[in-house]
Order: C-alpha cells, then structure tokens, then sequence
C-alpha cells in the first residue's frame, strides 16, 4: 500500500495547527491574563570607578578605592590621568589621610584603572582586592588614616 501525501494536504494540517494553538493561547489570555509578558527594562544605575593608587615608596603602599565614575569620565570613559589630578588636589586640604600623609612627604603615585560597575558590585570588588592585597603582604594604606 502507497499513501500519496500532496503539497495542499500537507499545507492545510499546518494552518489548522496554527489556528488551533492560537485559539489556546487567546483561550489562555482570557482565563488567565497575569500570564502576559512584560517588557523589563532596567534603570540606570550610578557607576562606580574601582581603582588603586599605587605610592612608589620602599614599603609599597596602596590604596583600593570606589568612587562615582561620573566625575572621571573624559568622552565618556574613565580616565586615570583625571583621578590623578583630582587626587593631587587632596593635598592642600586639612583632612588628614593616608594620602594626604604620603602627599605631603613628596611621595608620588599611579593610577590604576581596575573596573567600572554599579556600586554594590564595586563595593564587593574593592572589599575583595583589599584581602587580597593584605594577604600578598602588601601596606594597604586604606585603614590607616
């Protein structure tokens, strides 16, 4: 015995089964209209620059900080050269900190640059490189002021 199957019959099934999962799923809207998707579009949070300022002293000291990128962005990225300058700016105010301390004794610094993210990520990316550091044996000069 040979079934012939044509292009027409073949073409019609489909249609059917198309009309009969649309009607289930206009069946399901009815019943049950919380089951719609919605559209989620996240909201902009606050970046946060993580970064280190490395002094070049005989003890290696190093500071991990998180800051809003927003003020070191040069178009549209973050710019090491800007936090540097920034930094330096530290110097002639009376607050005393680590920095300010390593500042004032002549003692020069880089930038690095480690990671952009939103703040609670930054926050936990900063924790973690600090433990690090003190683990390798470095001065981590951030509790120190």
């Amino acid at each position: 015995m040979v079934v012939r199957i044509t292009e027409t019959e073949t073409s019609t099934t489909f249609i059917n089964q198309g009309r009969k999962a649309n009607m289930f799923n206009q069946l399901l809207n009815t019943f049950f209209p919380a089951t719609k998707k919605e559209n989620k579009t996240m909201a902009n949070s606050t970046q946060y620059v993580v970064y280190t300022r490395n002094f070049k002293s005989r003890a290696k000291q190093i500071g991990v900080f998180a800051e809003p990128a927003s003020t070191y962005k040069v178009n549209g990225e973050v710019h090491g050269g800007k936090i540097k300058f920034k930094n330096l700016a530290v110097k002639n105010t009376a607050r005393k900190t680590a920095t300010n301390k390593l500042l004032s004794k002549g003692l020069d610094f880089t930038v690095n640059i480690l990671g952009v993210a939103p703040k609670t990520s930054a926050l936990t990316m900063k924790a973690n490189i600090i433990s690090l550091l003190k683990k390798s044996g470095r001065k981590v000069i951030n509790y120190s002021a």
